[in-house]
């Protein structure tokens, strides 16, 4: 009996210890301390599929998509039914696909879509892991597994359940095919009915940004910024909206001074995740606004801060050119 409680206690306490290891690790990954999360990972045992995921989410910020694509995938060997490690995956094989060589892309795209088809099926009422893969219909070539009837035929499963997510790709999906008069619609059923969701107004930020229409895109995202957050959802595309503005403002070459005030708040009122754009890459965006408005000794500090702190081995070499060319100018 005493034996049998001693057992009990040991397992609780084991269980307790490698959850505020995972907790400690995530912490320090969202405050950016790679080293010292993937130190703690990898001293706790592999007792769910948190510790690999987050190991892969450390790969990919230091731009190993290859460590983090085997961490998935062996961690998806042993949790086959959970569909946060498909969606991973696919973020993953997406980044793969990017650098990929257009004998090899057809391949990753394809997996990509696997990937999302079974998050979807795992996790149906999910609206992210719906909602990606609805764009993804929506934006692949017929070629690569586009196509738009699926897509629609998702939209009406994601009605049932997330109406405003079936709202916004519905944009998506209209702005794609250039039917004005419906999407004109859905934008006007938009802003009746969620007026006061950031979300709506990123989303049609992001979408005319993509149809390289720079001004539109602008002028929804001021409005995503200016509503008053009441979620961390709304939180989360306030802030997204701000990174864009700055993105914005280097694709029109103006506006620098609202794409510098926008980016400068993100980085003082961010709160870390890893599904937000790292710090040294919005440090990188403000170098290169300092640069357009001739601002060599700011647009130094900026790229010395992101060759100091960033884990991506791509930034850090384009901070290194950057810093090189001005220091040459």
């Amino acid at each position: 009996m005493y034996i049998h409680a001693i057992l009990l206690f040991l397992l609780f306490a084991h269980s307790t210890l490698t959850h505020a290891n995972l907790e400690l690790s995530q912490q320090a990954f969202d405050e950016g301390n790679l080293h010292l999360a993937q130190s703690l990972l990898i001293e706790q045992p592999a007792s769910s599929y948190k510790k690999p995921l987050l190991l892969a989410h450390i790969a990919m910020r230091r731009d190993d998509y290859k460590a983090a694509r085997q961490q998935i995938e062996e961690a998806l060997n042993l949790y086959p039914t959970v569909p946060e490690l498909y969606f991973a995956h696919s973020q993953v094989v997406a980044k793969i696909a990017e650098q990929a060589s257009i004998f090899s892309v057809a391949g990753h795209i394809k997996s990509l879509k696997q990937s999302l088809i079974k998050a979807v099926e795992l996790a149906p009422e999910h609206a992210d892991y719906r909602s990606a893969l609805i764009k993804f219909y929506i934006n692949a070539p017929s070629m690569f597994g586009g196509d738009k009837q699926e897509a629609k035929r998702h939209i009406e499963k994601l009605e049932k359940t997330d109406a405003f997510s079936a709202l916004l790709t519905r944009l998506w999906l209209y702005a794609r095919l250039d039917e004005q008069a419906k999407f004109t619609y859905e934008l006007e059923q938009g802003v009746q009915q969620y007026p006061l969701e950031p979300a709506l107004y990123h989303t049609l930020g992001a979408l005319y940004y993509e149809l390289d229409k720079p001004q539109l895109a602008l002028s929804y995202l001021r409005q995503a910024t200016e509503i008053k957050a009441q979620t961390k959802t709304q939180q989360k595309y306030k802030a997204l909206s701000l990174v864009l503005i700055g993105t914005v403002s280097l694709q029109l070459e103006a506006h620098y001074d609202e794409g510098q005030k926008a980016l400068e708040q993100y980085l003082n009122n961010m709160t870390p995740s890893h599904d937000m754009p790292d710090k040294s890459q919005v440090k990188f965006k403000l170098a290169t606004i300092a640069i357009q408005q001739n601002n060599g000794e700011i647009a130094r500090q900026w790229l010395q801060a992101v060759i100091r702190e960033t884990p991506s081995n791509k930034l850090k070499r384009e901070a290194k050119s950057a810093l090189k060319k001005l220091t040459r100018s």
